[in-house]
Formats: C-alpha cells, sequence, structure tokens
C-alpha cells in the first residue's frame, strides 16, 4: 500500500507501509547504434550499456539500493534486442550488481530503422534517509568530464567508475551527488543551489552548458572543512564553485 509519492530532482519516490522506499530512475536513447537511421554508429551493446548507466548512477549518488531492472527496447530480438541486451549485463557487471532481476519487451511486430531503448531501475533506501541538504558556504566539486555522443566512446577509459562514486558516497563531509546529463552542469548545479534556497557562484566556466551525455559528470557539495581532506583523496576531483545564501 503507498504512503506517499515523491518527485526529487529526476528521481519518482514511492513511500510504502515498511521501513523502505522505493527509489525510480530512467533513462531513453534513439538514434545511436547500427541502423540505417541512427546519427551515431555505434555497437548497439555499448549504447545500451551507457543508458543503463543513468539511472544507475542517479540511485547511486541519491543513496539508494538498485533492486530490479526494466529495458524497453524499441527494436527486434535479433540481432538488436539482443545485443543490447547483452549490453545491459555487461554494464550491471561493471556495477557489481550481475544478479539483479533484469526484464523488458522488444518490438518485433515492425521493422524499425532506427535504434532506440528506454531503461528503468528501481532502488530501496530506508525511510529515515532524509533528503540532502547543503549548508552555506559548502564547496562544489566535479568529478570527470563532459562527454557526448562519439566522445563517450572514444574517451571512455577516462570516465569514472561506479566504484569510485560508491566510495565518495560514503565520505564523511559529502552533503550531495548529483550526475549530469543533457542538460549540463550549470543547470544541475543552479537546481542543487536553488533546492536549498542558495546560489552557487563558480570560479571556473569550461563546459558549464555542454551536454554530459550518460552521466560523464558528477557533481558533489561538500562542507568546506572538508574539502582538502576530500580533494586529496579523491585527486580526480576540482572545485568549480561554492554555494552562498
Amino acid at each position: 500500500m503507498i504512503l506517499l509519492f515523491q518527485q526529487f530532482r529526476d528521481l519518482s519516490i514511492v513511500e510504502l507501509y515498511s521501513k523502505e522506499k522505493l527509489v525510480i530512475a530512467c533513462d531513453s536513447s534513439a538514434g545511436i547504434g547500427q541502423k540505417e537511421y541512427d546519427q551515431i554508429i555505434i555497437e548497439p551493446e555499448v549504447s545500451a550499456s551507457f543508458c543503463l548507466r543513468v539511472p544507475l548512477m542517479e540511485l547511486f549518488c541519491f543513496g539508494a539500493v538498485p533492486i530490479c531492472v526494466t529495458d524497453l527496447i524499441g527494436n527486434e530480438y535479433n540481432p538488436t534486442g539482443k545485443r543490447m541486451l547483452e549490453g545491459i549485463k555487461n554494464e550491471l557487471k561493471k556495477a557489481g550488481l550481475d544478479d539483479l532481476p533484469l526484464n523488458g519487451s522488444t518490438e518485433d511486430n515492425m521493422t524499425t530503422k532506427m535504434s532506440s531503448i528506454g531503461v528503468t531501475v528501481i532502488g530501496s533506501i530506508l525511510r529515515e534517509n532524509i533528503f540532502p541538504h547543503i549548508n552555506n558556504n559548502a564547496v562544489l566539486l566535479q568529478l570527470g568530464e563532459p562527454f557526448v555522443g562519439r566522445e563517450v566512446e572514444q574517451k571512455e577509459d577516462l570516465i569514472f567508475s561506479y566504484h569510485l562514486v560508491k566510495s565518495l558516497k560514503k565520505e564523511v563531509g559529502i552533503l550531495d551527488m548529483v550526475p549530469v546529463g543533457s542538460k549540463g552542469i550549470r543547470h544541475e548545479a543552479e537546481t542543487m543551489a536553488k533546492l536549498n534556497k542558495m546560489t552557487i557562484h563558480f570560479n571556473q566556466y569550461k563546459d558549464l552548458e555542454k551536454s554530459a551525455g550518460p552521466a560523464t559528470v558528477i557533481l558533489i557539495a561538500v562542507e568546506k572543512k572538508y574539502e582538502y581532506k576530500i580533494t586529496n583523496k579523491y585527486t580526480g576531483l576540482k572545485k568549480i564553485g561554492e554555494f552562498r545564501i
């Protein structure tokens, strides 16, 4: 029985008559694959794996534990859907979620000429876990660089791992973590600030509007007193701004 439904950023949160809440994240991808009308030609396994990466990163950054995955493939099962499923399974393995239940559907009634996939991931989180709160003078750190389209494949070795994100989430002093996608760094940073009735002041302005594709950037709000400790431990982080009232 559902008690309450909330929308928080790109997440849907369902409160149940239990100690847990369900947290739902999703993403879609189209025109990226090996079909006639695709705009970016890439293996279906790769496009599907990065489509899954987005909702997984959203859940990990929020602190939820993924419990199941649903894929909606707008193409035939064989060969496109089958290859996409392989990409999804490989990505789940990277995230340490090999045994996660996976269900979905393919389009086998119509002939399609463009690749299409949607992925939904449902996670759980304890009810007492409160929404993130950012303090005055907290600093904004950036993990990763914004890559989109062909850049994602070309610079895949530069994209941070799930293990790193999970490790950062456990650090004392981290107030909030948000993956960045197509709306860019500035949009997500300003949304973080607005939700806490604050403003964000950037100290660098490179690629703030550029799409970060399949969550190739994560923004991290950190208490100022923990800034040095965290940036010293995780050398891939850089300070890009501060939150102020």
